[in-house]
């Protein structure tokens, strides 16, 4: 019998873990369940919200087996950011979540430049004008869908809409709302000016409340869907990279971060934002008042992984399943067996458009160099270190506030020793992974969690409840090649950006 435990949800982008914790920090029991993600032509992505409240309700029933529900003590989140999901006034869905990883609206974001001044824009937000964002997707709407559009009372983020499914209360937090491109960073509320120029009703945004704030508490109706006791406190939460820069231990200026999935970003805490000057970075608003967290993210960077493993090594995928082993194991096998640079071949990893560094929604991948004695083993090679590359350019931009003496890398690609040596030589720092970092965002949301209910007083408590378990050193020669390696990387990207716009009308972009 467990006296307070903790129940961490993390809506991610194929599915919601849940994890309980123990208050030291323990993984109790977890489970995943899974959810559809919709690919449409024209960088259209969605997911159908019902999907991730039927998802909730599995996941909690199945990680509370064997658990009392007097025992939970506080329901928590992460989620994933910078969607877009319409509600009607009963609460309802408009149709399907428009998600982060769409980019359909870069006709409305070029618009939006037209009508305020780019860097007044990043001062308010933090954040560039980009297609990538809350209000770009919701602008998309107004035009395309206005009939949806007239019925929307509320627009909320996935893990807003698990609350308000749990507890019957809209509101977001103040990490989610710097995410949506409308919030005034150093103000923390909407901003009056944004709204002013599109035309939006401040009205259709949520209440922004801080991160460990109690949101509600669970309603019977949504006791009887999850198994959770009615009444038990739900704490709003955190964007998922908020979570994952406070589940990473990253909460003093001399931390710095990579979460490394199917996108991958650099993140830091700092006391005021970080106004980077050519805005390749942006900045979140982080859960504790006084502090804010400096950015950057790229599209495709456990996904550019994912396709090499789905596309082109099926022999490999194939041949784990005979052994019953995973097939990562297999390609990077294969990936050690090519030097550095890959034989001369480089792989840009833009298949889904880009943010950080670009901020290019029409760019896309491409393998330069390939030779007639190019190997497979050389393509994996290039797939690794075009990621890695892309991660480094950000991680320069960052360089004039980074203090950092060691990076910590955490997410599902953190588990792979080849990235970890090619980010630590790309990068020129010792890497270091912890016991969590399988379920940072999770584990961030659970410190949240703790600190809304007054379990824990401080959110350094994480750096005492984390244990750290390897530590990679760069190899100097590596390090060298790769500073060489670098402009070569860049420059590839730079010749292709006016190819990039001339490819785009060729895509078929029909509506589906």
């Amino acid at each position: 019998m467990y006296d307070r435990l903790i129940l961490s949800h993390n809506l991610g982008t194929t599915g919601d873990k849940a994890v309980v914790y123990d208050e030291k920090g323990k993984i109790i029991s977890s489970w995943l369940s899974l959810y559809r993600v919709i690919y449409r032509e024209g960088n259209k992505v969605e997911q159908d919200p019902g999907d991730w409240w039927r998802a909730v309700c599995e996941s909690t029933k199945k990680v509370m087996r064997g658990i009392n529900e007097k025992s939970i003590a506080v329901v928590t989140f992460s989620g994933q950011m910078m969607g877009c999901l319409c509600l009607d006034k009963a609460g309802d869905p408009i149709g399907n979540a428009i998600i982060w990883a769409d980019m359909r609206s870069d006709k409305e974001s070029k618009q939006l430049l037209s009508q305020i001044d780019e860097k007044l824009f990043f001062h308010i937000t933090g954040h560039k004008i980009s297609a990538s964002y809350t209000l770009s997707k919701l602008l998309w709407i107004m035009h395309n869908r206005p009939e949806a559009f007239a019925k929307t009372s509320k627009v909320v983020q996935a893990k807003d809409y698990i609350v308000f499914k749990l507890t019957g209360e809209i509101v977001t937090d103040y990490s989610d709302a710097s995410g949506t491109n409308l919030f005034n960073l150093t103000k923390r509320q909407w901003s009056r000016t944004l709204t002013s120029i599109i035309g939006l009703n401040p009205k259709i945004l949520p209440e922004a409340i801080p991160s460990t704030q109690i949101a509600g508490y669970v309603t019977m109706d949504a006791s009887v869907a999850t198994g959770l006791l009615p009444g038990t406190p739900v704490v709003i939460g955190a964007g998922d990279g908020v979570c994952a820069s406070l589940g990473g231990g990253c909460t003093t200026e001399d931390d710095a971060y990579l979460y490394f999935g199917s996108s991958a970003w650099i993140g830091m805490v700092k006391p005021t934002p970080y106004w980077e000057p050519t805005m390749r970075t942006f900045n979140w608003s982080f859960i504790q008042p006084d502090q804010i967290a400096p950015c950057g993210t790229m599209q495709a960077a456990g996904a550019s992984l994912d396709w090499l493993k789905d596309e082109l090594a099926r022999e490999e995928v194939t041949q784990s399943e005979l052994q019953r082993s995973y097939p990562q194991h297999l390609i990077e096998m294969l990936v050690t067996q090519s030097p550095p640079g890959a034989n001369g071949l480089l792989f840009l990893p833009y298949l889904m458009g880009e943010r950080s560094p670009y901020w290019n929604p029409q760019a896309r991948g491409a393998f330069i160099g390939l030779k007639r004695n190019t190997r497979r083993s050389d393509m994996f090679r290039a797939c690794y270190e075009g990621v890695a590359m892309n991660l480094k350019i950000i991680w320069e931009a960052l360089k004039p506030i980074n203090k950092a003496t060691e990076l910590v890398v955490i997410g599902g690609q953190a588990n792979s020793d080849i990235n970890k040596h090619i980010i630590a030589d790309a990068f020129n720092i010792p890497v270091v992974s912890h016991n969590h970092l399988k379920d940072s965002k999770n584990f961030g949301a659970a410190v949240i969690g703790g600190l809304g209910i007054g379990m824990y007083e401080r959110a350094d408590v994480v750096k005492d409840l984390l244990h750290y378990e390897r530590r990679i050193l760069p190899n100097e020669a590596n390090v060298e090649f790769y500073d060489r390696y670098l402009p070569l990387y860049e420059q590839a990207y730079t010749s292709l950006v006016d190819f990039y716009q001339n490819l785009d009308q060729f895509t078929n972009t029909k509506e589906s």
